[in-house]
């Protein structure tokens, strides 16, 4: 097939199909009938408002114990969407915090112990991953929580900067404050 027809052929066909749909829309409203408006796509992924109250809440919960400790929260998809260091972190925890924040997600919404022990049970598991992460390391360890709600995942939040049980500790509660699970 000669490829100029093949384009000519696809353009008229996509022109036909808006004409149609514009006759549609046009014949509806001449009846009486309004049109709707299409329905809002849901979306699985914590809002801008929704990873600063996270943060705020995680950031609260370690000033409340005494220490200086990183977060990041990545979306479903292991993009960042926001991350801070407190004042006196290590100046790697943010980035400790979103390696986690990955690996939880780029997992399927794994807890930090799940991803500890897969680790430890085959560490070949993760050998091609370093380069999967959207320019953030890939830490499968303790010191993240994947974020649930009503059995979808939204994303994950990452720790440093304390020792690991303390990092799960403030998540967990910082979890729970925001109205989330850390399981589906």
């Amino acid at each position: 097939m000669n490829v100029r027809f093949w384009i000519h052929r696809t353009a008229c066909a996509v022109v036909v199909a808006a004409s149609c749909v514009a006759v549609s829309a046009g014949a509806a409203e001449a009846a009486g009938q309004e049109t709707a408006a299409p329905a809002p796509t849901a979306s699985y992924s914590l809002s801008y408002a929704q990873t600063q109250k996270l943060l705020g809440i995680a950031v609260a919960a370690a000033n409340a114990r005494h220490l200086a400790m990183s977060f990041a929260v990545v979306d479903p998809g292991g993009q960042l969407l926001a991350a801070v260091r407190m004042d006196g972190a290590p100046f790697a925890a943010v980035d400790f915090a979103r390696g986690k924040a990955f690996a939880s997600v780029a997992l399927g919404g794994q807890s930090g112990v799940t991803l500890e022990q897969r680790y430890r049970d085959d560490p070949s598991e993760y050998s091609n991953m370093s380069g999967a992460g959207y320019h953030a390391p890939f830490l499968p360890g303790r010191g993240v929580s994947p974020v649930f709600q009503n059995g979808h995942l939204l994303g994950a939040i990452g720790a440093g900067g304390a020792p690991s049980a303390v990092d799960d500790e403030v998540l967990k509660q910082a979890i729970e404050a925001f109205g989330a699970q850390t399981s589906r």
